[in-house]
């Protein structure tokens, strides 16, 4: 017996509305998966990108050599089509190019130059850097930075950057950057609550702030951690004599309290060199010393 014409009609609507949920359910399970973290995507990444850097370490006329390798740090998350590229933290490195007048106070032209090298993207390739916007043309100046501030806390003249100094620097080249890191909207920050003035009732009441530290031993009462400080000497073997104690010979790595030190590398036969030196909390710093003979 034939169906009725009417159930024929029941159950093709019943077959479009499944089919219809069915590709429903996959569209909205294809959205999910876009939207997890953990799902990688491949984002195209301009040549000329801006990425801002600042420098890990100090640079000054007596602390760096040409070809040393310096270590900059991504102070702001790069982020393409709402993917982060180049992560807040992650590490550029760059070169030193020359340093000029080192260990000697005086020197009128005393500089350090260097350039970018690379910048670690989100799947840890190595990104080329550059300094302007648009590639250099010929004859241009040429990619490289003249450093020629004074360093505060040094009491001899040297020169260069403090820590901490900030750059904007560019991709040089386009590059295809693999992440998993999505930004999905900005966090609603709570506001602030109104500040309570609290009046002390009395003049001994009124509250004292700490004295900031001066020395390493403030440091220490601060529960400061110690920094790594590499200590090197041209000719090795020198003895490493800090804060009038001696500590060790070159070449060696040292753990001292951040604050301000007087260093000393001595060797019979050599004039001793000597620095005041300014210690970084959570840096890695290197002494290197060039000794005279006597």
């Amino acid at each position: 017996m034939d169906r009725p014409s009417y159930l024929i009609e029941v159950d093709t609507q019943r077959h479009n509305r499944h089919a219809l949920s069915v590709a429903w359910f996959a569209a909205l399970v294809l959205l999910s998966l876009l939207a997890l973290p953990g799902f990688a995507v491949r984002v195209p990444v301009r040549d000329g990108q801006a990425v801002n850097l600042k420098l890990r370490n100090v640079l000054t006329t007596d602390n760096v050599r040409r070809n040393d390798v310096i270590e900059f740090e991504v102070t702001e998350d790069v982020v393409v089509n709402g993917h982060i590229v180049i992560a807040k933290g992650a590490t550029g490195h760059g070169r030193i190019l020359d340093v000029k007048g080192a260990y000697k106070p005086k020197a009128g032209d005393a500089e350090v130059v260097f350039q970018f090298s690379t910048v670690q993207a989100a799947d840890r390739q190595e990104l080329a850097l550059r300094l302007q916007p648009e590639k250099p043309r010929k004859g241009k100046a040429k990619d490289e930075v003249h450093e020629r501030s004074a360093i505060p806390g040094q009491i001899m003249r040297v020169v260069g950057a403090d820590k901490g100094k900030e750059y904007q620097v560019y991709l040089d080249g386009s590059y295809t950057v693999t992440t998993s890191d999505a930004i999905v909207g900005a966090p609603v920050e709570a506001p602030a609550a109104a500040p309570v003035a609290v009046q002390p009732s009395t003049p001994l009441e009124r509250p004292v702030a700490p004295p900031a530290p001066s020395s390493a031993m403030a440091a220490t009462d601060m529960g400061l951690a110690p920094s790594s400080v590499e200590f090197d000497s041209t000719p090795d073997g020198a003895d490493i004599v800090i804060d009038g104690n001696l500590v060790g010979n070159t070449h060696s790595t040292l753990h001292l309290m951040p604050g301000t030190h007087t260093i000393e590398i001595r060797l019979a036969g050599y004039r001793t060199w000597s620095r005041n030196m300014v210690v970084d909390p959570e840096s890695h710093q290197s002494v290197r010393a060039t000794l005279v003979p006597q």
